[in-house]
C-alpha cells in the first residue's frame, strides 16, 4: 500500500478517531463494508451499543458523534452506527452509552430518568433511546415536549410501552408537566473531553481537514478535500465499479448492492456544503443533511417568497427518522430515486413539484451544469458526475404548495403514496402551469400531466374540480399490487383524493362540511396516565419501586447473549436457507462459499452425529406435534427453511458465504399461501381436526335477537425481534454449555440434546 496525493504525512495508512475520549487507530485490515457498529462491538468491545435490524429501522444501535462537516464548525448529533462505514469516521469523536455513565462512574441524568420512570422492560432498546436523547440535548438543550416526541421516530420498543419512555424523555422539556421534570444542566452533557485540548470540543475541528487514501486490498477507499480532487478520482477510476457515499443510509434499503472496487467518501468535499440565499432562490450543497435542510428551511419560512417552506418542513419531519436525517444528505436521497425509479422518494416528489433545479458537477470538464429534476432522472448519465447542489425557487404570493405522505405508520415508513401539488391561483382562476407530482403509483408516472393540462387557465368551481378529478382518475394507472404495499385500487383512490383535498383548500367551497375535507389530520402530543392504589400503611410491602436492574439496562451494562465476549477460537454461523416454498432438494454445492478466506466449514443434515435426530421439536413435550427437520433432507416445506449452516471466523464472512452456497431444486411448485386454497385442497395437519363444541351454539343462535353473519379476513403478521435470537455453544469439561436468547430455556436444552444425541444433563 502506498501513499497518494490525499495522504497526510505520518498517517498515510490509518484513520484515527476517539470513542468515549479514547483514541483508536485503524489500519487496512477491515473490509470497506465494516460498519462503525461492527467496530464498536467486536473490536472496542463496547457491547452497550446494540445491533438488530442493520437497516436504520430500530434505533438500538444509536451513538452520538461529533465532527466538522467540510472542516468547518464541529457539530454533535446521534446517528445509526449500523450503517455508518467505519472508514468514514476519521477525525470523529464518538460517544457510546458506556461513555456517559455507568455503575462505577455514576449514571447520567438521562439514564437515571428512564430507570426512575420505569422505561425499561427487557432493556435491549434502551441504550439507543439514551444516546438519541444525549445527541438531541447537545443540539438544543432547551427543548419542548413536542420536539422531544418528534425526535424518537427512529426507535422501536417491543415490550416496555412508549408511555414510560416518553415520560422520561419529556421530563427534560422546558414545558414539561411530568412529575420530577428538570432541564439537564449543561455540564452534564459532555462527559468526555476533547483529547487534543482537554476542553469540551467546540468551534473548528481539524480531524477531517485532510484527504484520505486507503488500499483495502480488494478495494480502495478515498476521501477527497474538494471537487477538483473528487473529479480526478472519478476520472482515474472510470473503469472500476465506484460508490460515492455520505450517510450510506440507502444501504438499509438496498442491502445487496456491491461490493465495489472504489469507495469515495464525500464528507471532506467543502464545496458540497454550500448554502446561499437570494431573493429568487436558495441553494443547498449536495452534502446538506436532511436535518440541516429542515433547520435552514425553518430560518427561511417567514421570508418573502419562502412561506411554502412551512409545508415542506412538515413533510421533512416524516421522511425516514431523525437518526437517518442526521446522517443522510440531499444528493444521496435523490440518487436513490435516480438508481431506483420505483422508489417513492419524498424529497424527489417535493422538489419536482416545486420545480427545483439540481447542479451536476462533471469530472470530465470540471463544469457544473443545471438541470431540472426530470432531465436529471431520465436524461443525465451520472457516470463521473456528482450532485453539487439543489436550488429551491421562491414562490409568488398567488402560488400554493401542499404535500402528503400516506404511510402504514406516521413516521419512519415508506409511503404507500406521496404527492406534492403546486398551482397558482388568482381569485378562483388557475394561473401558470400547475404541478401535480406523485410517488407510489408506478415508476413511469411522475406528473399527472393530463390533469395539469385540463385545469390550467380554468375558473375553479364545483364542476371544474369534479371534471379535473375524473381526468386524474383515468390518468392514474397504479402498478400491479405489491404484496408488501397497499392495493392498486387503494393507491388510485387515495391519489385522487389527495388532489381533491388540495383543490378544496384553494377553492374554499361555501359548504363548511365540504370545506373541512381540506384539513390535514395532525398528530397531537401524546400522553398517558397510569393509576394504581397505594396502601401507605402497608409500606414497604406493595410500595412501588423502580426495577433494581433498570440502571444497568440504561447504561448498557446488562449482558445479553449476543454481548457475551468472544471465546477463544469462536466461530460464527449463518444459515443457508431455501429460496422456494415447495420443492424437492436436489443438490447443494458449498464449494464457492468454502473457498472464501475465513470460512471454516459447511454443516448439513449429514453431519448430525449418530444417535442424534434431525428434529428440533421435542415430541415428549408436544406429543401431537409433527417433527420439524433442523436441516432439509429432501422435501422443502417453506421458503426460508434451513438447508445447512456456514461456519466462519466472523459473522459478516459467514453471512456473505451463506449466499454463495449453490442450491438446486426439482419439482418446484407454487406454494399455497391462502387458507381457502388449503381447505379446498384438503391440506390439513394430521391429528389437528378434532372438533370441540362447548354448550349449544345452534340453540344460542336461535335465541339471539340479532345474528350477524359474514366473513372477516386479516393479512399475515410480520414478526420481528429486538434482541438478537442467538445462541452460543461452548464445549466444557463435561459437555456443552449453551447460552440461548430464549424465553423457553428448557425446550432449547432438550431439543439440543436430542439433535446431538447426548444425555440431557
Amino acid at each position: 500500500m502506498s501513499a497518494t496525493m490525499f495522504a497526510r504525512p505520518g498517517d498515510a495508512y490509518n484513520i484515527q478517531f476517539t470513542i468515549n475520549g479514547e483514541k483508536h487507530v485503524v489500519y487496512d485490515k477491515y473490509p470497506p463494508t465494516t460498519s462503525l457498529n461492527d467496530y464498536i462491538r467486536d473490536v472496542a468491545g463496547l457491547k452497550g451499543t446494540k445491533i438488530m435490524c442493520k437497516e436504520a429501522g430500530c434505533g438500538c444501535c444509536a451513538v452520538t458523534v461529533t465532527y466538522a462537516p467540510g472542516g468547518d464548525k464541529a457539530e454533535t448529533m446521534s446517528i445509526n452506527s449500523c450503517l455508518c462505514p467505519l472508514y468514514s469516521v476519521d477525525g470523529w469523536q464518538i460517544t457510546t452509552v458506556e461513555g456517559i455513565g455507568s455503575q462505577k462512574d455514576g449514571f447520567h441524568p438521562i439514564q437515571e430518568r428512564i430507570a426512575q420512570h420505569n422505561g425499561t422492560q427487557c432493556g435491549y432498546c434502551t441504550p439507543g433511546f439514551v444516546m438519541s436523547m444525549y445527541g438531541l440535548l447537545h443540539q438544543k438543550p432547551q427543548l419542548s415536549q413536542q420536539e422531544i416526541e418528534d425526535s424518537f421516530d427512529g426507535h422501536v420498543c417491543r415490550c416496555t410501552g412508549y408511555r414510560s419512555i416518553l415520560d422520561a424523555m419529556k421530563s427534560f422539556a422546558t414545558d414539561s408537566t411530568i412529575p420530577g421534570a428538570k432541564c439537564v444542566d449543561i455540564e452534564d452533557l459532555n462527559k468526555r473531553l476533547c483529547p487534543k485540548t482537554g476542553e469540551v470540543c467546540k468551534g473548528k475541528q481539524e480531524g477531517c481537514s485532510h484527504g484520505l487514501s486507503l488500499d483495502l486490498h480488494e478495494s480502495k477507499w478515498y476521501r477527497p478535500n474538494n471537487l477538483q480532487e473528487l473529479g480526478k478520482l472519478l476520472i482515474e477510476n472510470s473503469t472500476r465499479s465506484t460508490k460515492l457515499l455520505f450517510g450510506n443510509t440507502s444501504a438499509g434499503i438496498f442491502k445487496n448492492e456491491g461490493p465495489y472496487q472504489v469507495y469515495i467518501d464525500l464528507h471532506g468535499v467543502k464545496e458540497l456544503y454550500l448554502f446561499t440565499e437570494n431573493t429568487d432562490s436558495v441553494v443547498f450543497g449536495g452534502n446538506t443533511t436532511l436535518s440541516k435542510l429542515k433547520d435552514h428551511l425553518k430560518e427561511l419560512q417567514h421570508k418573502a417568497g419562502f412561506s411554502y417552506f412551512t409545508a415542506v418542513i412538515r413533510h421533512l419531519k416524516v421522511i425516514a427518522s431523525v437518526l437517518v436525517r442526521n446522517a443522510g444528505c440531499i444528493a444521496g436521497n435523490l440518487m436513490i430515486k435516480k438508481n431506483h425509479p420505483d422508489f417513492p422518494s419524498d424529497l424527489f416528489t417535493l422538489t419536482e413539484a416545486m420545480e427545483a433545479i439540481v447542479g451536476i458537477f462533471d469530472a470530465k470538464d470540471g463544469s457544473t451544469k443545471k438541470y431540472n429534476l426530470l432531465d436529471f432522472l431520465h436524461k443525465v448519465d451520472m457516470k463521473q458526475k456528482v450532485i453539487a447542489f439543489l436550488q429551491l425557487p421562491s414562490f409568488k404570493q398567488s402560488e400554493v404548495f401542499r404535500s402528503f405522505k400516506i404511510t402504514p405508520r406516521w413516521q419512519n415508513a415508506h409511503a404507500y403514496v406521496n404527492a406534492a401539488f403546486k398551482l397558482g391561483v388568482e381569485g378562483k382562476m388557475v394561473t401558470g402551469t400547475p404541478s401535480f407530482v406523485y410517488g407510489g403509483i408506478s415508476k413511469k408516472l411522475i406528473h399527472a400531466s393530463k390533469a395539469e393540462a385540463f385545469i390550467k387557465g380554468k375558473q375553479l368551481d364545483d364542476k371544474v374540480i369534479s371534471e379535473t378529478l375524473k381526468v386524474l382518475s383515468a390518468e392514474l394507472i397504479p402498478a400491479e399490487d405489491d404484496p408488501l404495499a397497499a392495493s392498486a385500487k387503494y393507491r388510485h383512490d387515495l391519489a385522487v383524493n389527495l388532489l381533491y383535498k388540495t383543490l378544496l383548500e384553494v377553492y374554499k367551497p361555501s359548504d363548511l362540511r365540504v370545506q373541512s375535507g381540506a384539513d390535514s389530520l395532525d398528530r397531537t402530543l401524546s400522553f398517558g396516565l397510569q393509576t394504581f392504589q397505594e396502601k401507605a400503611e402497608e409500606f414497604p410491602i406493595k410500595q412501588a419501586l423502580s426495577k433494581l436492574e433498570a440502571p444497568l439496562q440504561t447504561s448498557g451494562e446488562t449482558v445479553y447473549t449476543n454481548d457475551i465476549p468472544s471465546f477463544r477460537r469462536e466461530l460464527c454461523a449463518a444459515f443457508v436457507i431455501s429460496t422456494v416454498g415447495s420443492a424437492t432438494l436436489e443438490h447443494v454445492d458449498p464449494s464457492e462459499a468454502l473457498a472464501i478466506p475465513g470460512v471454516v466449514s459447511y454443516i448439513s443434515a449429514a453431519d448430525i452425529p449418530e444417535g442424534g435426530k434431525n428434529n428440533f421439536i421435542d415430541c415428549s413435550i408436544f406429543p401431537e406435534a409433527a417433527p420439524e427437520e433442523v436441516f432439509i433432507t429432501k422435501e422443502v416445506s417453506y421458503a426460508g427453511q434451513a438447508i445447512g449452516l456456514i461456519l466462519a471466523e466472523r459473522q459478516s464472512i459467514a453471512d456473505e458465504a451463506a449466499k454463495k452456497v449453490k442450491v438446486t431444486y426439482t419439482n418446484v411448485q407454487e406454494p399455497v399461501t391462502e387458507l381457502e386454497e388449503a381447505i379446498e385442497k384438503k391440506m390439513f395437519h394430521e391429528g389437528t381436526r378434532e372438533e370441540k363444541v362447548i354448550g349449544s351454539p345452534d340453540d344460542a343462535f336461535k335465541d339471539s335477537d340479532i345474528v350477524v353473519s359474514g366473513e372477516i379476513k386479516e393479512g399475515s403478521q410480520y414478526h420481528f425481534y429486538i434482541e438478537n435470537p442467538v445462541s452460543v455453544a461452548v464445549p466444557s469439561e463435561d459437555g456443552i454449555d449453551l447460552y440461548a436468547a430464549t424465553q423457553w430455556a428448557a425446550h432449547t436444552h432438550r431439543a439440543a440434546t436430542n439433535i446431538i444425541g447426548k444425555p440431557f444433563n
